[in-house]
This record gives C-alpha cells, sequence and structure tokens, in this order.
C-alpha cells in the first residue's frame, strides 16, 4: 500500500525548489510559475514562505529568486552524514588524481541520476554542466545507462516504456531499440559511455557500484572534453574506472555488516 503524502503546501515547495536548483540563473516569479505548473497567487504564497525561512532569496534589484543561503548549512550536513560519499572519497580522490578530469559519484533517484560528489579543478579541461545537487536522465548519461544495464529484462523494459526521451544534443539515442542494443553493450563492457548524448562536446565512462554491496543504486564517472578525446586516453579512463570500481566494492565488502 503507497503511504499517501501529507500537506500539499510543502510538496509544492520541494517542487519549486527542485526547480530552482537546476537553474544557472535567477528566475522572476512568473517564470518559476509557469515552470512548476501553478497559479501566480499560489506561486506568491509559498516564495513569500520560503524566503522568511531563508530557503529562497529575492533579488530585489531585478525581483528574481535563487536558492537561499540556509540550504547551505542543510547541504552541508547531509553531506557530511551522508556515509556513501564519505567512504568513497578517497578511492574517487586518488581517481582524480590520477586521472585529472572530472569525476561525478551519483544515485539512482526516481530514473534520474542525482549527482551527489564531484572532484573537479579549476585546472581541468571543460566545465561540466553537472554539479553536487544536479540531475540527470538515464538514458543519455554514462552512469545512467551502467545504472539500467544492471536492471532486470522486466524493469528495463518498464523504463523503456514509461520514460519520454528527449534528445538532448544531436547525439542523444531516442529510439528504444537503439537503446537496448546500447544497454547490452554496457552489461558486456560492465561499463556505460556517453558520447556527447548529455552535453555537447562531453565525452564520459560510468559505472555502477554492486547494488548487493550498498543500500542504495550508485554509479560513478569519468568525463572529459570530446575535444581531448583519443582511443589511447579512452583505454586510460577505462582502466582506471575498472580499478576504482573494484577498490570501492572491495571496501564496501570488507566493511559489510558481517565484518
Amino acid at each position: 500500500m503507497t503511504k499517501k503524502p501529507y500537506g500539499s503546501v510543502l510538496i509544492r515547495s520541494v517542487k519549486i525548489l527542485d526547480y530552482l536548483s537546476q537553474q544557472t540563473q535567477a528566475k522572476t516569479l512568473s517564470e518559476i510559475a509557469e515552470k512548476t505548473e501553478m497559479t501566480l497567487s499560489t506561486t506568491h504564497k509559498i516564495m513569500d514562505t520560503l524566503e522568511l525561512v531563508g530557503f529562497v532569496k529575492k533579488h530585489q534589484a531585478h525581483k528574481k529568486y535563487t536558492l537561499g543561503p540556509r540550504l547551505i548549512q542543510i547541504a552541508n550536513a547531509a553531506f557530511i552524514q551522508f556515509d556513501f560519499v564519505r567512504d568513497t572519497y578517497p578511492a574517487l580522490k586518488h581517481l582524480f588524481d590520477r586521472i585529472e578530469t572530472t569525476i561525478n559519484l551519483g544515485m539512482l533517484q526516481d530514473n534520474e541520476i542525482l549527482y551527489i560528489n564531484k572532484f573537479s579543478g579549476d585546472d581541468t579541461i571543460y566545465k561540466s554542466m553537472s554539479r553536487i545537487g544536479f540531475t540527470q536522465d538515464l538514458y543519455c548519461s554514462a552512469m545512467g545507462k551502467a545504472v539500467l544495464a544492471q536492471m532486470s529484462d522486466s524493469e528495463l523494459e518498464k523504463y523503456l516504456v514509461e520514460t519520454q526521451f528527449v534528445p538532448k544534443t544531436n547525439h542523444t539515442i531516442v529510439d528504444t531499440d537503439t537503446l537496448k542494443k546500447e544497454i547490452e553493450k554496457v552489461r558486456q563492457a560492465g561499463y556505460g559511455i556517453d558520447d556527447r548524448e548529455a552535453e555537447d562536446n562531453v565525452y564520459c565512462i560510468g559505472a555502477v557500484i554492486d547494488p548487493s554491496l550498498t543500500d542504495e543504486v550508485y554509479a560513478f564517472s569519468i568525463s572529459i572534453s570530446y575535444d581531448a578525446y583519443n582511443h589511447q586516453y579512452r583505454d586510460q579512463m577505462i582502466d582506471e574506472l575498472v580499478k576504482t570500481k573494484a577498490v570501492i566494492e572491495y571496501q564496501l565488502f570488507e566493511s559489510g555488516p558481517n565484518k
């Protein structure tokens, strides 16, 4: 039996915060109302309350909204309390030091990849749109494809039927038969590839952490600018990805509940 959610205003507030978290620029009240499919008056009332508690900030100069500073406190507390982020930090930091390009850690949430940690220095080759708190679709991301590959055939079919495939770039796979073949390749290889499918000029490989060792489904990835792509670098990325996956899974096994 599915629990009935309590508090429609709270649910609408979360919808607004989710929308603002995906934006790179401040948004007007009317833009927020339109994108969250709420009336202007309802949105205004909720935004007043969110502003009062510090969850959103209203910029008086242009009357636009962004996320508020109080969320930083909450996010930092959640980050510290997130065991998996803490447990995987040494291995992913070591991977970043060796490969010297962007490393992302994500988890499956509502048929999307939620980014929960990121390693990216000022001197990395490119700047990706990915960031902690960002979400990406499964069908067009390396981590997402790795997650899809560990699903059963019935789970995968359900996802394909229920998902609306939107082209993010000219390279995004939006045909289900083609995606099925791609997922089968991921199952055989042990890692997923995003070849400019989620972002233009970004090449990414990702692997899922053995779900039997975790309480949620997690994955991590290595991303580079496609301009820097070559077969030798790709092979190095794959080799380092596979090694890091093995290290993380070994450490999780050794620290398991029966150890």
